[in-house]
């Protein structure tokens, strides 16, 4: 009985050092591209409960054994501290009470086609986003899974926005079109000019969103704008079931699904970045990217712009309903020439996706 103590310090020992080599590997991971190393692409989604793991480790060492073993636990966290500042929003919640007169505020959002439900409209999640559009009253509105109909008896969605919001320009890229009247895609609203606009084909068929791109003038100013709506994981209710009761072949199932997803994905944040070194204007990149922070994609695609979230944002900053509380995968990002005045997440009870939301200021 006397080994027994011995044999959980040992067994705990060792556990620590394989968190540490996961916590570390789920961190730097990113770095390698997932279209050819795919294991790299899941690396990323354990990061918060690793690192949470790791701290209660270095406590218990601390605080019950007082050995030193709990600098292995320590190391691991020193290590990851930037994938924590990529993860984590350190600024307290609340909103700019003065914002400069030549501000603008920018919205995207993923809005599930509007409520639409196996062609036919699930009327309270429509009106709430409705409702939620008209709390924020953003000066440009991004809406990707976009879904409106040309049909007398439809919903016309474009029409309904576009008139009850007083945005006088648009862009809609249409990705696919049912009977002839039933229209999917990424628009754009404005409440300023549109100079030009264009359309990007992101690859992988009808069943993925062309990137909008549009040149606003705001305020004097001309500034880009792109939109996008990568790949997802196409899981349906039955995939999400998987992780409450595991079972071998859904899991790899399950697996398959990301590991085309985050294939393409990675394709997709490559073209992105090409259009984003072209660009030579003020630039604001937005949109459902459908990988965290600690992911090739977002690497890819940010670069050195910055993270409107990460500026004035606070905790997870979750923008995605299901699964996990740490899953933020909608973002905005600004160039270096654009001071982010303000952000916040519209949280709303039935939304798949949140709308996330920016108060910029283009500096002189």
């Amino acid at each position: 009985m006397k080994y027994i103590p011995v044999i959980i310090r040992r067994l705990l020992l060792w556990g620590n050092v394989l968190l540490v080599i996961a916590l570390v590997c789920s961190a730097w991971l990113r770095y390698l591209d997932p279209g050819t190393f795919w294991i790299a692409g899941f690396a990323g989604l354990t990061f918060p409960f690793l690192w949470i793991a790791c701290l209660l480790l270095a406590a218990i060492w601390l605080l019950l054994y007082r050995l030193r073993y709990w600098l292995i636990s320590f190391a691991g966290l020193l290590l990851t501290i930037p994938a924590l500042l990529l993860t984590w929003g350190f600024h307290l919640p609340g909103s700019s009470s003065n914002p400069p007169d030549r501000s603008f505020t920018i919205m995207s959002f993923n809005c599930s086609s509007m409520g639409l439900k196996e062609y036919k409209n699930v009327q309270h999640i429509r009106s709430r986003i409705y409702e939620e559009i008209h709390k924020a009253r953003p000066d440009i509105l991004c809406l990707q899974e976009f879904y409106t109909n040309d049909h007398p008896e439809k919903t016309n969605n474009f029409d309904s926005l576009r008139l009850q919001f007083q945005y006088p320009y648009h862009y809609f890229v249409k990705h696919r079109t049912h009977w002839k009247s039933w229209h999917y895609g990424t628009i754009l609203f404005s409440k300023f000019p549109i100079v030009d606009s264009s359309m990007v084909d992101m690859g992988g068929g009808s069943s993925q969103e062309d990137l909008l791109t549009a040149r606003l003038l705001i305020h004097g100013d001309t500034v880009r704008v792109i939109s996008a709506h990568l790949a997802s994981h196409r899981l349906d209710q039955e995939d999400y079931n998987v992780v409450a009761t595991p079972d071998k072949d859904k899991v790899k199932g399950v697996m398959s699904k990301m590991k085309r997803s985050f294939r393409l994905r990675s394709a997709q944040a490559k073209l992105m970045r090409r259009e984003i070194d072209q660009t030579t204007e003020p630039l604001i990149v937005v949109g459902d990217f459908n990988d965290i922070p600690l992911s090739y994609t977002y690497r890819t695609i940010r670069g050195d712009l910055q993270d409107a979230f990460l500026k004035k944002g606070a905790g997870f900053g979750r923008t995605f309903a299901a699964l996990s509380p740490t899953l933020r995968i909608d973002y905005i990002l600004p160039d270096k020439r654009i001071t982010v005045e303000d952000f916040s997440i519209w949280r709303s009870k039935g939304f798949e996706h949140f709308p996330v939301m920016a108060r910029l200021t283009i500096q002189k």
